[in-house]
């Protein structure tokens, strides 16, 4: 009898534990970290400043947007401002699912060096 009770509370605590994984993994796959490098095809300047051409953002979303069909929606169409290298820095970028249109908010997360910054950013579904 004590075996059965265990199992079932071992259960539902493991599938409690698999979907926070799940969650987390796809968390972590909204962010994205690039190099604003002048001499690659992603850079841009924002307001006199270094920054991630929106081309650059657009592809990167369009990709990760719908890693899994359970969890988000197919996008494509993608479009984004160029996004500056600046803590805090928020966009939207827009998109199709099907017939409908879709905000995609993106903001930056952490930036690291001057010339040509290491951006961390992130986007939501």
């Amino acid at each position: 009898m004590k075996v059965r009770t265990i199992i079932a509370v071992a259960a539902p605590v493991a599938v409690v534990g698999a979907v926070a994984a799940g969650s987390s993994a796809v968390a972590d796959m909204n962010v994205q970290k690039n190099t604003a490098d002048p001499t690659s095809g992603g850079y841009a300047r924002v307001q006199g400043r270094p920054g991630l051409s929106g081309d650059l953002v657009a592809t990167h979303i369009e990709t990760w947007y719908h890693p899994l069909p359970w969890i988000g929606k197919e996008i494509d169409g993608v479009s984004c401002p160029d996004l500056a290298a600046v803590r805090n820095a928020r966009i939207t970028c827009t998109g199709k699912s099907g017939s409908s249109e879709v905000n995609v908010p993106v903001s930056v997360v952490e930036v690291a060096g001057d010339t040509a910054p290491r951006v961390t950013w992130k986007f939501e579904r």
